[in-house]
């Protein structure tokens, strides 16, 4: 039986200490999403589809054993919690492969494929078994359904400062340290080392508080079968993956469409200042609509928003750097209710799984959650680099105009198709307010009981 769920308020401080874990792995994971696939095909000199098959394979590698790594959370027991200590020995591996990724070793042609494969891989597998405890770490920290949007509000802050950050510094500082390969690896070892200080920093100042009861014989296959039963979680990993596609497919495109549809490859870093600065303002907006509505309500809106504005940049004759930024900037409202509430949400259907099934798990969905995730990157990855080759891409040259219209409208419309199917998607999901509050009065009968 499961030990009450204590649910007293958390401190700011502890807020705060868990939420700069997340601008960590986001300043490691978005580098290479934002960067990656652009630093393989112009500076490393792998084709476009090769990259993109790079991407396909080591996000469905990473996507397969993040369901595992939750179940082994499960099962984990340390003084430090079930999933902190994983914080505390991934850091420092994760930095390190981290940098590998970036160091552009002088190999002959045929062998820069299997090094950016060996290295990719490597980095999402370290990077799953630190990352994934500590996204599960929000379902132990309390069992309130306020603070835990209110918890998720600090981490996703964070997070988007982290995905500032790595979007707009990581440029910059190549070339700051000469450009091109050795540019790259300075700015990697940079990040690398301050993301290792900041996961340090929350792993001191998060406690898990929610007991668990930790089944040793509790199977994969009981899990799945729990999980089989939990349809808002379906509907919204189903709705999170389909929505990441897009996100990500756009993210990967950004630094193509500003060298070459616009011939100014400097205002990449601004445009994705413009991007993530304004979805770090509109988190508290959305926390307040959530909060008077629905998370589902709010989550569908932010899609609505991010939707057009898509259909703006694509249909919108002769635009110009200033007003692509004030269109990037009412994006980036859209994409702060895409970043904020699935993991707001799924912290909800812990709860469901134990109501409808008598089954804890949280690290096993949110290792499944984050499976999610990294289906969609390999998905986007692969998606952006075939599509680029497809549309007659060719790196450092001047393009035809089917090739830039080809840029446009896998930036645009692509996702706009993805977007569209998510929001039908999440139009389904049934957890409010009122239904976790029934949830949780339920189980705790049970416990009493």
């Amino acid at each position: 039986m499961n030990t009450p769920a204590i649910t007293e308020k958390l401190s700011i401080k502890m807020k705060l200490g868990y939420g700069i874990g997340d601008l960590a792995f986001n300043l490691l994971i978005n580098a290479t999403s934002v960067y990656l696939l652009f630093f393989y095909t112009e500076i490393f000199g792998i084709t476009g589809t090769a990259a993109g098959i790079i991407f396909l394979i080591s996000k469905f590698w990473n996507a397969a054993i993040d369901p595992f790594i939750g179940a082994a959370i499960d099962r984990t027991k340390t003084r430090w919690g079930s999933k902190r200590p994983y914080m505390l020995f991934g850091a420092i591996p994760t930095a390190i492969i981290f940098y590998m990724v970036f160091a552009a070793p002088e190999l002959e042609s045929n062998l820069r494929f299997m090094y950016g494969l060996i290295t990719f891989l490597l980095f999402n597998s370290l990077f799953a078994l630190t990352n994934v405890p500590y996204a599960a770490l929000t379902a132990t920290m309390t069992s309130d359904s306020k603070e835990r949007s209110s918890l998720t509000g600090f981490r996703m802050t964070c997070g988007i400062i982290g995905m500032l950050l790595a979007a707009v510094l990581m440029k910059p500082l190549v070339n700051l340290f000469g450009g091109g390969a050795a540019g790259y690896r300075v700015a990697s070892a940079i990040f690398a080392v301050f993301a290792v200080v900041i996961i340090f920093i929350s792993f001191s100042n998060v406690r898990e508080k929610v007991t668990e009861h930790h089944d040793e014989q509790k199977s994969v296959s009981l899990n799945l079968k729990a999980l089989g039963k939990n349809y808002p979680f379906i509907l919204l990993v189903l709705a999170f993956v389909i929505s990441a596609i897009a996100v990500y497919t756009i993210v990967m495109m950004v630094n193509y469409y500003f060298k070459y549809n616009f011939n100014n490859e400097g205002m990449t870093s601004a445009a994705f200042g413009t991007i993530f600065i304004s979805a770090i303002i509109f988190i508290p907006f959305w926390v307040y609509v959530a909060n008077k509505t629905s998370k589902r309500t709010a989550f569908v809106s932010g899609l609505m928003i991010f939707t057009v504005t898509l259909i703006s940049i694509y249909f919108v004759d002769n635009l110009t750097i200033s007003r692509l930024l004030m269109i990037l900037a009412v994006s980036g409202a859209g994409m702060s209710a895409y970043m904020f509430f699935p993991w707001a949400m799924v912290a909800d259907t812990v709860e469901y799984s134990i109501w409808k099934s008598g089954v804890r798990q949280e690290g096993f969905i949110y290792g499944f959650f984050v499976f999610g995730l990294k289906f969609a990157q390999a998905v986007a990855g692969f998606i952006a680099g075939f599509a680029l080759d497809q549309v007659g891409f060719v790196a450092n040259t001047t393009q035809s105009p089917e090739t830039l219209e080809g840029i446009k409208i896998i930036m645009t419309l692509i996702p706009v198709g993805f977007i569209s199917v998510s929001i039908i998607l999440i139009l389904f999901y049934p957890i409010n307010a009122q239904m976790h509050q029934k949830m949780l009065d339920d189980i705790s009968r049970k416990e009493v009981s």
